[in-house]
């Protein structure tokens, strides 16, 4: 097998570049999430930070702490889910020149 390590190291370099500015980008991926007919919503970045939770006036209504929980929880979760979605397709844009690497990528 012969391996060009030239060819390697400056597809490396460029991965690494990528990899740089594509951190900023995650930043400012933002999804939301929702659970309950939208009584509940979380706002999250690519960084998987929250950064908003919105909680309906008529869940408070309820008094019911468990469907709460669960209800914050399930929103999460699919703000997570979506977030997740995005980032895969950011990764696969930076790694489409590298042969095999996103199918790496897309495994995980």
């Amino acid at each position: 097998m012969n391996f060009d390590i030239k060819s390697l190291m400056e597809q490396a370099k460029h991965l690494h570049s990528e990899m740089e500015k594509s951190q900023t980008k995650l930043e400012q991926i933002i999804t939301t999430g929702s659970a309950g007919a939208d009584m509940v919503q979380v706002t999250i970045n690519g960084l998987n930070r929250v950064l908003k939770l919105h909680i309906a006036d008529e869940i408070y209504q309820t008094d019911n702490k468990k469907m709460l929980e669960d209800l914050i929880v399930a929103a999460v979760n699919n703000a997570y889910s979506m977030v997740q979605e995005e980032i895969k397709k950011e990764m696969n844009s930076i790694t489409s020149g590298i042969p095999g690497l996103s199918n790496l990528i897309n495994l995980a």
